[in-house]
């Protein structure tokens, strides 16, 4: 029997369903069981499409698809051997992204997650536990909604129920991955002109303050404790080698090798998504990304992808808010790109069809503008790593996002 700790009726559905297990409050099984059987837990039973160019663009990013779905297996494993450092259950790891695919709104994601997460036993009804499951499940919610509310003090607070570090890098892997694949899939199923199924009552996402960039790219630094290379299992410094040259001392990298295996796959969605590509569709793809990163105020994020623009003026006119960029931008193709990524950035639940037009009208394919849907979900989850994890600092003061 579900715990009265567990009915935090957060939001309440069409069947009368309730937050962390989404069982009716009837007590009958998840509205769709079978949500939870399906072979493709990425994209969900998005497959073959009557259009052939768009299939083409799919096939052409399959090695992308590949690593998002080993991302899945990864950070949602059907046994985790718990000890003292590794605290996520199977039950923590599911009810973290029924949580942030509620907050998207994205209805196939709430019903596989939710479907997954139903026969699974909820932790013991101590006042620890209790207190426990309800920070994850507030940090899980903050962060997926508005990034900007976390800081500090929220990291520490996970520490204080008794989080690790390696723990908590998990923790934000997975809020940071579902934020991506809600976007992925309401953009796919736009692309193929499919309505969406949305969950009904969620708000648009506010936008962050205005950014400021300097000159000189900043600084990242890890709020938790590093990986340190010569305590490091071989997987680790192999997934750090393979990430970039420096990983062996940029903080980010031994931050997120305290979980190999999630960075590792979290490598081969980036790499997959910035393959080779033209020279006007990097510059789209940079437009896209900084959109995300504006809207969900992650400097550091916006400052790696402002150079590729080679447009100054547009990318600090971005950067004082949305709207100012769009009017500046003489190029409709831009025009169309700011529109699409603010409004999947925004409200993935409400990007249809109709979200894409603008692309079109301006001539762009399928294969370009998936691989700009592609670009504003990565950015999603990379806001949110660089964003929880870290402060984002100017070369030679103490400012810090």
């Amino acid at each position: 029997m579900t715990s009265p700790r567990l009915r935090e009726q957060q939001r309440q559905y069409h069947s009368q369903w309730y937050h962390e297990t989404q069982c009716s409050v009837r007590g009958d099984m998840p509205l769709e069981p079978r949500a939870a059987l399906i072979r493709d837990r990425f994209l969900l039973g998005l497959g073959e499409f009557a259009d052939p160019a768009l299939n083409q663009a799919l096939i052409a990013r399959a090695p992308l698809f590949s690593a998002s779905l080993a991302c899945c297996s990864v950070l949602f494993p059907e046994q985790v051997a718990l000890s003292r450092h590794v605290t996520l259950s199977p039950y923590d790891r599911l009810c973290t992204a029924l949580t942030v695919a509620q907050v998207t709104g994205v209805q196939s994601l709430c019903s596989h997650y939710a479907a997954r997460l139903a026969p699974l036993d909820s932790p013991d009804a101590s006042r620890e536990s209790n207190i426990r499951l309800a920070q994850i499940t507030q940090y899980a919610r903050q962060l997926a909604t508005q990034p900007t509310l976390i800081c500090r003090k929220a990291l520490q607070q996970l520490s204080d129920v008794g989080l690790s570090v390696a723990d908590i890098v998990s923790f934000v892997q997975i809020i940071g991955f579902v934020s991506y694949q809600a976007r992925v899939v309401a953009g796919i199923a736009a692309l193929a002109g499919r309505p969406a199924a949305v969950a009904p009552g969620f708000t648009t996402q506010q936008d962050a303050e205005a950014l400021r960039l300097d000159e000189r790219p900043p600084l990242w630094r890890s709020r938790l404790t590093l990986l340190q290379p010569e305590e490091a299992a071989a997987e680790q410094l192999d997934v750090l080698d393979q990430s970039h040259p420096d990983a062996r001392s940029e903080d980010y990298y031994l931050l997120l090798a305290h979980d190999a295996a999630a960075l590792r796959e979290r490598n081969g969605v980036f790499n997959g998504i910035h393959g080779s590509n033209d020279e006007t569709s990097r510059r789209l793809m940079a437009l896209a990304a900084l959109c995300t990163s504006r809207i969900n105020g992650s400097r550091y994020c916006a400052a790696s992808v402002a150079a590729d623009l080679h447009n100054p003026p547009l990318v600090h006119a971005l950067c004082d808010s949305i709207d100012a960029g769009y009017q500046l931008a003489a190029d409709p193709r831009q025009k169309a790109v700011i529109q699409i990524g603010s409004a999947l950035t925004r409200s993935p639940e409400k990007f249809t069809p109709h979200s894409v037009q603008p692309l079109f009208q301006q001539g762009a394919t399928q294969a370009q503008a998936l691989d700009l849907i592609l670009t504003s979900a990565l950015y999603a989850w990379e806001n949110r790593l660089r964003y929880s994890l870290g402060d984002t600092l100017s070369i030679g003061t103490e400012d810090e996002e």
